[in-house]
C-alpha cells in the first residue's frame, strides 16, 4: 500500500495507545485503518477510495474514526476528504511538522471541548463570563456570541462543576429563557484541522473528483 494514494483521518502521537486495526475507514467493514509512522507522531489512514462526496454515511464514518481515537489520546483531525499520494509524502509532511502538531496535541490533552447556547442571547455574556473561569480557553468571537454561543476547553476532571454551574445558571432564569450545554465532546474546535502538508489534497482538488 505505500505507493498507493491514503485517506487521511488525522495525526496522533506516537505513543497513542489506539489500535488503528480495529476501527473501519470509508467504503464499508472491510476498509482497513492503520498508521503511518514519523518519528514522534503518526497519521491515522485507509486506502483512498475511488470516489469523495460528503455523503452523510461518509461524514460519519470519518468522525467515528477519530471519537474513537480521541477515546486513547489526543488526535488533531484532517477534515473530511484530505487525501495524500502515498505513504511517503504524508511521511514527510509530518516530520517537517512534528514539533507543531506535538504543541498542538499537547494542549487539548486531558481536556475535552463543552458547547454552551444562551436564549435569549441578550443575556448571553454575562453567562459566558460566568463560565469563563471554569474553563482553559474559550472559543466564541463577536459572531457567535452575539448568535448566543460559546465553546469552551475544559479540564476532564472539571467538566462536572463546569455542567453543575451551567444547570444552575439556567435554573436562575426562572423561565425567562435556557442555558444549554452539549458535551463533552472531544475538543476539535481547539486545534487546527491538518490539511496543510504538502502533497495533501482535498475533495475539491481533481485527484479526488473520481466519481468512476
Amino acid at each position: 500500500m505505500n505507493g498507493a494514494a491514503v485517506y487521511v483521518f488525522g495525526v496522533v502521537s506516537a505513543d497513542h495507545p489506539g489500535h488503528a486495526a480495529d476501527l473501519v475507514g470509508l467504503g464499508g467493514p472491510d476498509a482497513a485503518v492503520w498508521r503511518v509512522p514519523a518519528g514522534a507522531t503518526s497519521g491515522v489512514v485507509a486506502a483512498a477510495p475511488g470516489w469523495l462526496r460528503a455523503r452523510p454515511r461518509d461524514l460519519l464514518a470519518h468522525q467515528l474514526v477519530l471519537d474513537c481515537l480521541w477515546q486513547g489520546g489526543p488526535v488533531l483531525p484532517a477534515r473530511y476528504g484530505i487525501v495524500a499520494p502515498d505513504e511517503e509524502t504524508l511521511r514527510a509532511g509530518l516530520r517537517r511538522l512534528a514539533l507543531r502538531h506535538l504543541e498542538a496535541l499537547a494542549q487539548v490533552a486531558g481536556r475535552v471541548e463543552i458547547d454552551v447556547g444562551v436564549h435569549p442571547v441578550a443575556g448571553a455574556g454575562g453567562v459566558f463570563e460566568a463560565l469563563r473561569p471554569l474553563a482553559v480557553r474559550t472559543l466564541g468571537g463577536r459572531f457567535r456570541v452575539e448568535d448566543g454561543r460559546c465553546s469552551f476547553l475544559v479540564e476532564e476532571d472539571t467538566v462536572d462543576t463546569f455542567l453543575f454551574r451551567v444547570a444552575t445558571l439556567d435554573r436562575a432564569q426562572a423561565g425567562r429563557g435556557h442555558i444549554r450545554a452539549a458535551g463533552p465532546v472531544p475538543p476539535y474546535a481547539f486545534v487546527e484541522p491538518i490539511g496543510e502538508l504538502a502533497g495533501l489534497a482535498s475533495a475539491s482538488d481533481p485527484l479526488l473528483d473520481r466519481s468512476g
